[in-house]
């Protein structure tokens, strides 16, 4: 797709460095966890092949799905999002089977904090999200990159005037996005059994959690997602059965407050 669309455009200098990119890259990737693995490496190797596995795959589809449909309105890239999900899923069943998957904990250590016993895993998955929330402030709110997506989320064609490369934007948010869900799957592995289909369910919490805390607030988002999951954890001792049916509804009311909350202005009809 991209040697087409540089061949369309007139930019066949650009070819080799796309097929570096898209193409010769990748399958270096793929090259280096195929041979390392045969060698049986160590848990620590292991995490680092899988990072290095995961973080190409969101740059690809975001050329092969999103990048000729930027443009598009939010309701159509949500519609192809939802459409990409589903084929995913597919592929994760047709490649891993319907059986689910729990790893090794990274740390045997625990603790008790206030009668609490407290896995030493627990503590790596909050110290991880607060290490990774705190990089994600500094990043997008005191570099030039991090500046530059920002602008291109508010505003792409505002974003292309001042000189930023909405695509270049593109490809960095997603290999981001690739290197946190990456992490969190190896982090979240060993407390909770991994289907091919496990991620929508947790990521539909952590977007309930960032909606209560506030989607722009990372202090915001974080505190909701503590409170999504404390809520949760009473709710699966109420009933285990309702318990993602009682973390959902919690939805309605803070959507409903927050669109009474929030001031409307109407827009101006030129006559």
């Amino acid at each position: 797709m991209e040697v087409a669309s540089l061949s369309r455009a007139g930019e066949l200098r650009s070819v080799p460095k796309a097929v570096l990119g898209y193409l010769v890259l990748p399958l270096i990737v793929v090259g280096i966890v195929w041979l390392t693995m045969r060698f049986n490496p160590p848990a620590p190797v292991r995490i680092v092949l899988a990072l290095l596995l995961i973080m190409p795959v969101a740059p690809l589809l975001d050329r092969i799905v999103f990048r000729p449909i930027a443009d598009a309105s939010v309701l159509l890239l949500l519609t192809v999002s939802v459409a990409l999900h589903f084929a995913l899923v597919g592929l994760g069943l047709l490649f891993f089977g319907p059986e689910g998957v729990r790893t090794e904990p990274l740390t045997s250590l625990g603790m008790e904090i206030a009668g609490v016993q407290v896995s030493g895993q627990t503590v790596l998955i909050l110290v991880a999200a607060l290490l990774f929330s705190g990089l994600l402030l500094l990043f997008f709110d005191f570099t030039l990159l991090g500046k530059a997506l920002r602008a291109t989320a508010f505003n792409r064609t505002g974003a292309r005037l001042m000189g930023i490369r909405p695509a270049r934007a593109g490809t960095i948010a997603y290999l981001l996005g690739s290197l946190m869900a990456g992490v969190s799957g190896i982090l979240i592995a060993p407390v909770n059994t991994i289907f091919y289909d496990s991620g929508f369910l947790l990521g539909l919490k952590a977007f309930v959690g960032a909606i209560i805390g506030g989607m722009t607030s990372y202090p915001g988002a974080a505190l909701g997602a503590f409170g999504v999951g404390i809520l949760e954890s009473f709710a699966s001792f109420e009933s285990s059965t309702l318990k993602d049916v009682i973390v959902f509804s919690l939805l309605i009311p803070v959507l409903l407050w927050r669109s009474l909350a929030s001031q409307h202005s109407e827009e101006e009809v030129e006559e």
